[in-house]
């Protein structure tokens, strides 16, 4: 959102703000009449109002060969054309001005007269309803107003600086308000003095530059200024919005890939402490297995040669043993001929230990009888007994 402009006055040879306005570096310059020329002019249905008040406010400038920018309030309109209050800044005699500006590092987007502001804090005082004329004359502490209003239209604006001359203008203004607006007998005289309220014609100027037609005598100059300054304060926006991105863009162009590297290093190093752990677990579990492998002589070799004697059928003879620790165990030897081997088969498929979880788990995993044969009354066999599921071998 754009920063509310500050609400300046030139008084006095020296500038004063609202207060509680704005602290911004824009302004809206109000000025006296002392800087400004004014003047009430009447134009005709379809003309342009600046352009038949230009040459009327040239002739009342000290500097004619000087171009105006002059500026138009409309007042009042009918169907034979409107009256507005026309004013222009001469820039020849704005330099005091100006140098007061740039002390303040000022950007000026409006200039209207401060005595439009005055008048309008003050109009709740004027009974303008009843058509008569009046003169109001306006205090300030550069010059004093004289305004001669026909009801709510002005008819004469004029300027007096020194007080010995107020009956002078006075009679002036007066004249030029019958030129205007006919004869006409004067209700009254009214004073307004802004020493009562110093604030007033600011106010009344902050409510006036809400209006887009209120009036705006802004040199063209001065207006190239403020488009410059309004420029490069956009300029600086952009560049500092352009920095801000930039500077995000290199962060996330330079810092992701770090980022990455960082938490990919960091992964990797958790994945060495892992693999080194998991190593050692499983060197721990060799080592535990070992351990009890050789510690557990539940399936050592004479506790499986009395588990196979105890179980050994009448009439069988063993010729040969081959025991392998915690592989196989090999077995021949002679049966008669009632199936005394297949007896023993079964008895070795059924053995069985504790395995220390209270649970019995089988002695052999598989047990295959081998070729037979048979002479002089005995059956010759063999026995292959695995201490390993297939699974394991």
């Amino acid at each position: 959102m754009a920063q509310e402009a500050q609400i300046v006055a030139y008084e006095g040879g020296a500038l004063h703000a609202l207060p509680s306005r704005s602290s911004g570096r824009e302004a809206v310059l109000a000025l006296p009449l002392t800087c400004l020329l004014v003047k009430v002019v009447r134009v005709p249905a379809g003309e342009d109002p600046v352009a038949v008040a230009t040459p009327i406010l040239k002739a009342l400038s000290p500097f004619p060969d000087e171009e105006l920018t002059v500026g138009c309030e409309v007042v009042s309109e009918t169907e034979q054309g409107t009256v507005v209050i026309a004013a222009a800044m001469p820039e020849g005699s704005s330099e005091a001005v100006a140098e007061a500006l740039d002390a303040k590092k000022l950007t000026v987007t409006r200039v209207d007269a401060l005595v439009l502001g005055q008048l309008r804090s003050a109009w709740a005082r004027l009974n303008v309803s009843d058509g008569c004329r009046r003169m109001v004359r306006l205090k300030s502490p550069d010059c004093t107003t004289l305004l001669v209003l026909d009801g709510d239209q002005p008819v004469s604006i004029g300027a007096v600086v020194d007080d010995a001359d107020l009956k002078r203008g006075e009679m002036l203004s007066l004249l030029e308000a019958e030129d205007f607006g006919g004869p006409k007998p004067l209700a009254e005289t009214v004073d307004i003095d802004s020493a009562e309220d110093p604030d007033a014609a600011l106010r009344g100027i902050a409510e006036r530059s809400e209006d887009a037609a209120a009036l705006n005598v802004l040199p063209a100059s001065w207006r190239e200024v403020m488009v410059e300054t309004r420029f490069k304060a956009k300029l600086v926006r952009f560049m500092t919005v352009a920095g801000v991105i930039w500077a995000l863009a290199m962060a996330v162009l330079l810092g992701v890939p770090m980022a990455y590297d960082f938490m990919t290093s960091r992964e990797k190093d958790r994945s060495r402490q892992h693999s080194r752990r998991y190593k050692e677990v499983v060197a721990m579990k060799e080592r535990v297995e070992i351990v009890r492998k050789y510690s557990d002589h539940s399936l050592g070799a004479l506790e499986i040669m009395k588990a196979v004697s105890d179980r050994l059928p009448e009439g069988i003879t063993l010729s040969s043993w081959n025991y392998k620790q915690g592989d196989s165990l090999r077995i021949a030897g002679e049966a008669p001929l009632d199936g005394s081997e297949l007896d023993l088969k079964e008895s070795m498929e059924s053995l069985s230990y504790d395995d220390g979880s209270g649970e019995e788990k089988r002695v052999f995993a598989n047990v295959h009888l081998g070729n037979t044969s048979e002479s002089k009354g005995m059956r010759r066999f063999s026995l292959d007994l695995s201490l390993k599921d297939e699974e394991e071998e």
